[in-house]
């Protein structure tokens, strides 16, 4: 099987971990050939940078997020992609990287698009307050991880 991954957000973290798993997998890619899908799909909310540019086309021809990371060039097998689902088309790992008030948002629209045997990783900061299914809010708290986890069905 071969692995493919995607990031699902592209702020300053982000585009920071962008960085690090695209230069790793150009060389796992390498090394592994058949394993590994060199090319990491972001997802990109996309935006209208100050000079009209959009956000993903200056990502993907500069290779820079000039908005959220500026100065640090990002690999070439980095793909700013502005439609979530196409980002996570075939994806066997998702990283996640996204606010945490829009996770449950974010998986409801994966839901029933992704692979079966994929997994998750989250790297987002903070905790959600869990919710029982009548809607009201108990007195625990869920890691982000697990929420991710329980909506999209994946480990």
């Amino acid at each position: 099987m071969t692995e493919k991954v995607c990031i699902v957000g592209s702020g300053n973290w982000g585009s920071c971990i962008a960085k690090i798993i695209g230069s790793n997998l150009q060389h796992l890619a390498r090394d592994e050939p058949g394993r590994w899908q060199p090319t990491v799909s972001m997802w990109v909310y996309e935006e209208t940078l100050s000079d009209g540019r959009l956000l993903s086309q200056v990502i993907n021809t500069e290779h820079e997020n000039v908005k959220y990371l500026a100065g640090f060039k990002l690999p070439e097998n980095v793909l700013a992609v502005i439609d979530l689902l196409e980002a996570a088309k075939d994806a066997t790992l998702f990283i996640f990287v996204i606010p945490h008030q829009f996770v449950g948002r974010i998986c409801e629209q994966l839901v029933g698009h992704i692979r079966s045997d994929a997994r998750a990783i989250s790297l987002i900061k903070g905790l959600d307050t869990a919710t029982s299914e009548a809607g009201a809010t108990d007195a625990d708290i869920d890691l982000i991880s697990s929420k991710i986890a329980s909506k999209l069905s994946i480990d």
